[in-house]
């Protein structure tokens, strides 16, 4: 096979997909689907598992299509969080590709991704889903997945309706491949903008992004665009978040998943997003506001509008602002507005530990509320959102795995099953929850372990170790009753296990994630399936790039560093010097991250399969 001929390549374009989809399956999978269709640089899956999960909770037949997969090919395609069952998804690809080798094309077969989004869309076909959430694969203007007309139907753009498009926040990402500035990338991503859909911006870091990617949108959808201007500040701690299941058909909800019980000051079930939005999204879409601004209102009315805004901070201050975040700037109605148009309150749970899931929240939260109110979605109540958003989960991005065994003492992982530990069981629960009969969970238990692969996602991922290590500092030093006491305000350092894919800019992510006094671990990740195209970085190379990188190394300040040739060879070196003063924390890639998982015998969605 030539090389253009490569389905192992990456591919850009929709020649192949569009000719495939259009000329040789026997029916187009896209004709009766509406999607909602997710593109940016970070949080993209965290917005589709929160969009699902909401949806599913509806009562909607939902289909997810994430990229990349997280263990196996099959679990990237999912209806109601459940994944194709592996047989069914190899037969399904096996079909497909001899469709494609029976009518060869001018442009080539099909590239491994674009198979991979033809069985999607045909198993969700199959499955009859009312709805489904899509993830971009790579930018968004040329990728396999935007292959969908608007919202009124079919045109030249694609066929099915892609009814509602996310941007999330868009950084340097895939440079040299979807562009080689942010706004070239931005205006990449935005390539998915349908006429007549509505857009949700995420909050943009990037100045030049942000204009490029409403300049677009502007151009594009006019009057249809929600902005999520206002990142809120996050890690916020609700006590008692309580709410009622009656409006919704599923009333399931998921107990929080096994941590650390010195992780709920900062993490699972403890927090809630405070949305405030108007009964008409046209009134923010026209003004920016929450409420609209009165043509023509005297100056009583507007000494009313401010006199109820300083009411309503007051009101918010003193019930502790910590407790809640708004989407928008508020924007109170006078008492002269009619009540049809004062906006909507609701608490919504965050699950999804991290500061940065309270501006995912929001955008999937936008775009829900936009589905219910022009889509017909009626079933996605308050109600409902709130299920949603409490039973989501989305393995690998801050995720507490148990590695060592309750009394402590580390477990040996080429020998021993760790799954039963950090299945999701009564018992495995109890053990991290506050009523546990242990005062603070120890250390050397847990491993964190997240994706960040980016600088940006690097500093998410720091900001959220540093206020956990201070909350369990401050545990500590409560708890202490002999001994000398240390101060909390003194950190406790980390041990990073990283592995990179070839082309980051590791000397920029590291510069994030390490300080003086902790340790660097590098290891190499397996070959992902299906992505002939990803490389590791070698470990040696990544131990040499930090001792370039880290300027603290330079004055003198020093940190241990050491090379692994698998990762079972670390989680037998974390079993043998088991720890109580170093959080274990691995990162820098996803496909170790779900090297660990299979290391552990972690399946993360068979309890999304059983709950059918």
């Amino acid at each position: 096979m030539a090389a253009s001929e490569n389905p192992g390549r990456i591919k850009l374009g929709l020649e192949r997909i569009i000719r495939f989809l259009e000329s040789t399956l026997p029916t187009d999978p896209r004709t009766n689907l509406r999607v909602v269709h997710v593109a940016g640089t970070n949080g993209k899956g965290s917005v589709c598992a929160l969009i699902s999960e909401a949806l599913h909770a509806a009562g909607y037949n939902t289909g997810t299509y994430n990229s990349p997969h997280f263990l196996h090919v099959n679990d990237a395609v999912r209806v109601n969080g459940a994944p194709v069952p592996a047989e069914e998804y190899a037969e399904l690809r096996a079909w497909i590709n001899k469709l494609d080798a029976a009518t060869p094309s001018p442009d080539g077969p099909l590239s491994l991704f674009e198979q991979a989004t033809v069985a999607a869309l045909c198993w969700f076909d199959r499955n009859n889903v009312d709805i489904a959430v899509i993830e971009v694969g790579m930018g968004g203007l040329r990728d396999a997945t935007n292959v969908f007309g608007p919202p009124e139907g079919k045109s030249s753009l694609g066929v099915g309706r892609s009814l509602v498009q996310c941007i999330c926040s868009v950084d340097m990402d895939h440079v040299g491949m979807i562009g080689n500035t942010v706004e070239e990338i931005a205006l990449e991503k935005v390539g998915i903008i349908r006429p007549g859909s509505w857009i949700v911006i995420a909050r943009q870091d990037h100045v030049g992004a942000f204009h490029k990617i409403r300049q677009v949108a502007h151009k594009i959808s006019p009057g249809h665009i929600i902005n999520v201007r206002r990142q809120p500040a996050c890690d916020l701690l609700v006590g008692n978040f309580s709410f009622s299941l009656e409006d919704s058909p599923d009333s399931r909800l998921r107990l929080p998943d096994p941590a650390p019980n010195w992780s709920i000051f900062n993490g699972t079930g403890k927090r809630c997003l405070h949305v405030k939005y108007p009964p008409s999204l046209d009134t923010y879409a026209t003004t920016g506001s929450l409420s609209p601004s009165p043509s023509s209102s005297t100056a009583s009315s507007q000494s009313a509008a401010k006199a109820a805004d300083r009411k309503h901070q007051n009101n918010c201050h003193q019930a502790q602002p910590s407790e809640c975040v708004s989407v928008c700037e508020p924007t109170p109605a006078s008492d002269a507005t009619d009540a049809n148009s004062r906006s909507i309150e609701a608490d919504f749970p965050l699950v999804l530990p991290g500061s940065h899931q309270t501006g995912n929240a929001c955008v999937a939260f936008y775009a829900l509320d936009i589905l219910r109110t022009y889509y017909g979605f009626t079933k996605l109540t308050d109600a409902a959102i709130q299920i949603g958003f409490q039973n989501v989960r989305w393995p690998g991005r801050l995720s507490w795995l148990r590695i060592g065994n309750a009394d402590g003492s580390g477990t040996n992982s080429s020998s021993t099953s760790l799954s039963a530990q950090n299945a999701n069981t009564p018992s495995s629960r109890n053990s991290s929850g506050s009523g546990s009969s242990r005062i603070v969970d120890s250390l050397d238990e847990w491993i964190l372990a997240d994706g960040a692969h980016n600088e940006p996602a690097a500093a998410e991922l720091r900001n959220y170790i540093n206020t956990t290590l201070r909350r369990l500092a401050q545990q500590r030093y409560i708890n202490t009753t002999t001994g000398k006491r240390h101060h909390f305000s003194e950190m406790i350092p980390v041990r990073w296990i990283v592995g990179f894919s070839r082309g980051k800019d590791v000397g920029s992510i590291l510069k994030k994630l390490v300080h003086p006094g902790d340790t660097l671990w590098a290891v190499p990740f397996s070959q992902p399936e299906e992505m002939p195209w990803v490389k590791c970085e070698e470990p040696d190379d990544i131990l040499a790039c930090a001792k370039r990188s880290l300027s603290f190394e330079k004055d003198g300040d020093s940190f241990e560093c050491a090379g692994f040739g698998s990762l079972a060879e670390v989680l037998d070196k974390l079993a043998e010097s088991a720890s109580d003063s170093t959080l274990n924390v691995l990162c820098g890639s996803l496909y170790l991250v779900s090297d660990l998982y299979r290391e552990l015998q972690i399946q993360p969605f068979d309890e999304d399969s059983e709950r059918l």
